[in-house]
């Protein structure tokens, strides 16, 4: 049985199925195969009647697990086989990815220029290059297809943007650079960390969506040393997977002990936990031995090192050398160092061994 979702005034959801127009199109979420299948990319391909005709999702294999896409065909003006994501700040109660624009710079496109957060699917279709993170948006109930749960998907109203597909909570977002991951995962919005400018202002981190329960999917994370601009080296995060593999600085919260973190809610919307979902792994001078992992209270996976939870600045402050575009190594100052959250504590970069 298909199970549809109805958005009542003021972004209120509504389950009742007699309230679903029977002619109403349909937008897909799929999903790709877990990790260690055999399954070759491409070559499971599961059918199933919409309530606008057929639906198609094949599977693909990934280092990722099992992770959204958009189902349907590819090709001009399609968008299936592209991948989903989700950001650290925005739940269906608030969105820190809006339609609001800033002069930023494009990282893929290069230069510097008028840049959106978000705005409607249709900019994706049509190329329009302003809107950093399409939403993705249904006319009618979204439909599972093969390996999502129905009973995740919901949508939620926006104001210019239409009905936006939702997953555990989570609106879901293209990237406007993807292409389908024709090679396979990760596509090249993984891991993008947008927080101040020059960068988009949208003080987020983006991965990949869990089909099992729509937490964030970030693949196996990996610790690493960095030298900030005043030389002292400390411990980051590799980010941006397939950009320019960026070291971002990561923090410890003074309030925190071994196998806790203290920072949750509004804290970890601003100092966004480090994310695995699988073991995290040392380079550039860290040993994997020293990093370790706890399970927070929404079922995430964070990394620690020597027992410490580990967390992103928000607002961190990249330092590019020019030209500001793909592929190039940056860092980042670790202008989060010393800085108290409201509620207490201190939040500290880490010296590096």
């Amino acid at each position: 049985m298909q199970l549809g979702w109805l958005v009542a005034p003021m972004g209120r959801e509504v389950t009742d199925m007699s309230r679903v127009p029977s002619t109403a199109g349909a937008i897909l979420v799929a999903v790709a195969t877990l990790l260690g299948s055999t399954t070759p990319s491409g070559t499971e391909a599961i059918v199933r009647a919409g309530p606008a005709g057929t639906i198609v999702v094949a599977s693909q294999v990934s280092t990722y697990g099992s992770v959204l896409e958009v189902g349907g065909v590819s090709g001009p003006g399609q968008l299936g086989g592209y991948a989903l994501y989700e950001n650290s700040a925005d739940t269906v109660g608030g969105f820190m990815c809006g339609t609001s624009r800033a002069s930023a710079v494009d990282l893929v496109a290069g230069g510097r220029g008028p840049l959106s957060c978000t705005g409607p699917e249709s900019d994706m279709v049509d190329a329009v290059g302003t809107d950093d993170w399409p939403a993705l948006t249904t006319m009618g109930p979204p439909v599972a297809g093969h390996g999502v749960n129905p009973q995740l998907i919901r949508t939620v109203y926006r104001q210019g943007i239409g009905r936006q597909v939702t997953y555990a909570g989570h609106p879901l977002y293209l990237f406007h650079s993807d292409q389908p991951p024709a090679d396979g995962y990760p596509p090249l919005g993984e891991g993008f960390f947008e927080t101040v400018l020059p960068m988009p202002p949208w003080h987020v981190l983006w991965d990949l969506v869990s089909a099992s329960d729509g937490l964030p999917d970030p693949g196996p994370a990996s610790i690493e040393t960095e030298t900030l601009p005043d030389g002292k080296k400390v411990l980051a995060a590799a980010e941006f997977p397939t950009g320019f593999g960026g070291a971002v600085t990561v923090y410890s919260y003074s309030l925190d002990h071994a196998g806790h973190s203290a920072c949750s809610g509004a804290c970890a919307v601003e100092w966004i936990p480090v994310l695995t979902s699988g073991a995290p792994r040392g380079i550039l001078g860290v040993v994997t031995k020293d990093l370790g992992t706890l399970r927070r209270l929404d079922g995430e996976e964070q990394v620690t090192y020597e027992g410490k939870p580990l967390y992103l600045y928000s607002r961190e402050k990249f330092v590019f050398p020019p030209p500001v575009s793909l592929p190039q190594t940056t860092a980042t100052a670790g202008n989060g160092d010393g800085l108290k959250w409201p509620g207490g504590g201190t939040f500290s970069v880490i010296p590096s061994k």
